[in-house]
């Protein structure tokens, strides 16, 4: 274990951005608001969940970890309950008290520190956000020990589309998919995100 690293994050660690995605077309990562999946279009068709940026089609959580405390939580939004399947979607930023970031995850949820911890397996995540943006389901002991492990450098939030993107070029790479299977997922990745091959390689590390 890099015992330098954890005493940093230990010690100047004040904010984690939370960047998953969200499309209510989309079934495969599944988000519910108070118990509605938004993935079947049981919400509202005109609901546009709090923290959602349109642009990049991410769900953005900025929670104050000394807090326990969502950032620019609005308190007309209420209270509200997610509870997402992100899997290997996410994107997991800590920040100091400066805003500078210090260490990232790409990929599976960091369960030792974001809910519901030992219930989450990595592929779950569950906020319970009350009205004045507290968060009472959040430990207060912080376990940074996925970042131990899994942290990077941080790099750029990427948005839905080119986190698919990601996913798909890295399927290709790591699996070693035979030509057809390539050409096939490239194809898919092509026609559903507008995105050529060409524009996947030079974007996607």
């Amino acid at each position: 274990m890099n015992n330098s690293l954890k005493s940093k994050l230990e010690n100047e660690a004040c904010f984690l951005r939370i960047s998953i995605p969200y499309d209510k077309r989309d079934k495969y990562t599944t988000v519910h608001f108070d118990g509605c999946l938004a993935s079947e279009l049981e919400c509202d068709e005109s609901f546009v969940p709090p923290m959602y940026d349109e642009k990049t089609k991410l769900l953005e959580y900025w929670v104050d970890l000394r807090e326990q405390k969502l950032k620019d939580w609005d308190e007309n939004n209420g209270y509200l309950h997610v509870w997402a399947k992100v899997r290997d979607e996410g994107t997991y930023t800590l920040y100091d008290n400066e805003m500078k970031p210090l260490w990232q995850i790409h990929g599976y949820v960091p369960n030792a520190l974001i809910p519901p911890y030992d219930m989450g397996f990595d592929d779950y995540l569950e906020l319970t956000i009350e009205a004045d943006g507290t968060l009472p389901e959040w430990q207060k002991a912080l376990d940074f020990s996925d970042f131990l492990v899994r942290g990077r450098e941080p790099g750029p939030v990427m948005s839905y589309r080119w986190n698919h993107a990601a996913t798909a070029y890295y399927d290709v790479l790591s699996y070693k998919l035979d030509k057809e299977e390539a050409i096939w997922l490239v194809q898919r990745l092509m026609g559903k995100y507008s995105i050529s091959a060409e524009e996947v390689a030079e974007n996607v590390s």
